[in-house]
């Protein structure tokens, strides 16, 4: 995964769960940091992301969660 894919991805979730904002977890998170050229190839070789709601209500985050699951 790359910074372009990484966005995508955190753009087609907003989209699904109609938010504004998802809070990237995980390994791929570096990628919002840093450009790829500046990251050892082994930081970008998952082709997943991991996302979740930047909501404040529980019971709202894990529905989100659920309808964003996999999407990207």
């Amino acid at each position: 995964m790359n910074r372009q894919q990484l966005h995508h991805a955190i753009r087609a979730a907003c989209a699904i769960a109609g938010i504004e904002r998802v809070i990237v977890v995980g390994s791929q998170s570096i990628l919002g940091s840093f450009d790829i050229g500046e990251l050892p190839p082994l930081t970008h070789l998952s082709a997943e992301v991991d996302v979740m709601p930047d909501v404040d209500d529980l019971d709202l985050m894990v529905r989100l969660s659920d309808l964003i699951e996999g999407v990207a």
